[in-house]
């Protein structure tokens, strides 16, 4: 399977999570008979039919690009092809009006529409390229599409392609489930990626309305989070999941793994109206700008004491904070950025508790179900301890 980008965040200011990968998951299992995929019995030629009766879609929801091969890359592809050498499957997925998004194959689709017919993509439209640096087939250097003759271009028109495809039936969480064990198997997505692809509509596009920087929302997480993190991957977007899955389902019902806790808060978004979403757009802000008036731009870091370096931003602290805070009302926030040393101090504190545990709770195994409750109970203890002045 391609690997069209890396998987690794590059930004420095987000502190790894580290241990969370062998948490097992507590969602309910489904039932096997609700994973609905088929086989695609189709060609390259169909593909590209498909292509140009907009059933299938090159700028797809994952945030990867098509057209990221270089040339030299692409004509080795089609020198595969013209040697008829197997490829790898394509994986697609069915929408509810029945086009289909790719999930794997997403290079080798776009390589096949530009050397046919050129491509135009969100950098602007590229003409056909011809075929170069060949390790086999040299005599087809230099050439395009159109100075192949009737017989090659039959060959690649009618090359027969390992396809599947997901029903639009199958349950959001077992289609979930398939993107993320195809991910594992070599195609490079994120999981926010792949939570987004997934839920397109109402959820896709609040969270994508909450990271935008020219909107209310978009200034305040970028304020609070000191511009420390990227769109690159869907970074910031995997953040702001955070904060919308633990504020509508609660952490106290929190069940791992957080993966598919953060895919079932994108699916309780389906279920609101626009009175509540609105709500939830303000508490968003309210929450944003409140933890900055509060940290400044220690938002959401670790501090052992007062003289440390700034450490970069830890998700845990993120959505334990983040989330805690948005179930304040505006005169309690108002409290609380007026005692926000005593918040900072109490912090600190628990940081530095003997036992340990908080600071485990932040830093290792994270997305285990008692350290969750843990570190939200926690902060929620501090908050609630300033505002009836136990101080």
């Amino acid at each position: 399977m391609e690997q069209d980008t890396n998987i690794n965040s590059t930004n420095e200011d987000i502190e790894i999570e580290i241990d969370n990968e062998d948490i097992p998951s507590e969602i309910s299992s489904f039932n096997r008979n609700d994973v609905k995929t088929s086989p695609l019995p189709i060609n390259l030629g169909q593909i590209i039919q498909a292509f140009q009766g907009k059933k299938i879609k090159l700028e797809t929801e994952f945030q990867r690009l098509p057209n990221l091969w270089n040339n030299t890359k692409k004509s080795r592809f089609i020198e595969s092809i013209l040697l008829n050498l197997p490829i790898p499957s394509f994986y697609f997925a069915e929408d509810k009006n029945n086009n289909w998004e790719i999930i794997d194959g997403l290079q080798r689709i776009s390589t096949l529409i530009h050397f046919t017919n050129g491509i135009t993509t969100e950098s602007g439209t590229l003409p056909p390229f011809g075929l170069e640096n060949l390790e086999f087939l040299k005599e087809f250097n230099g050439k395009f599409y159109q100075d192949l003759n009737f017989d090659i271009q039959f060959q690649i028109t009618t090359y027969a392609i390992n396809a599947t495809l997901i029903d639009k039936r199958t349950p959001e969480i077992v289609k979930y489930q398939i993107f993320k064990r195809i991910n594992q198997g070599g195609l490079v997505l994120t999981p926010q990626e792949i939570r987004h692809a997934l839920n397109q509509g109402k959820p896709a596009d609040l969270v994508k309305e909450l990271v935008n920087k020219n909107n209310i929302y978009g200034k305040a997480f970028s304020k609070a989070t000191s511009g420390g993190i990227g769109t690159h991957r869907m970074e910031d977007r995997d953040f702001v999941t955070r904060f919308l899955s633990f504020y509508l389902i609660g952490y106290e019902n929190y069940v791992p793994d957080l993966d598919s806790f953060m895919n079932l808060g994108m699916q309780e978004i389906k279920n609101l109206n626009q009175e509540k979403i609105d709500n939830l757009k303000k508490d968003f802000e309210k929450s944003m700008r409140i933890c900055f008036e509060i940290f400044d731009n220690d938002a959401f870091r670790k501090r052992l004491n007062i003289n440390d370096r700034r450490k970069p931003i830890n998700k845990s602290l993120f959505d334990s904070i983040s989330a805690n805070v948005a179930n304040f009302d505006e005169n309690q926030c108002l409290v609380l950025v007026q005692k926000k040393e005593i918040i900072k101090q109490k912090l600190m504190d628990l940081h530095n508790n003997p036992d340990g545990k908080f600071l485990r709770a932040i830093t290792q195994g994270t997305a285990q179900k008692d350290l969750v409750l843990k570190r939200f109970s926690d902060i929620k203890n501090i908050f609630q301890q300033t505002l009836t002045g136990n101080d």
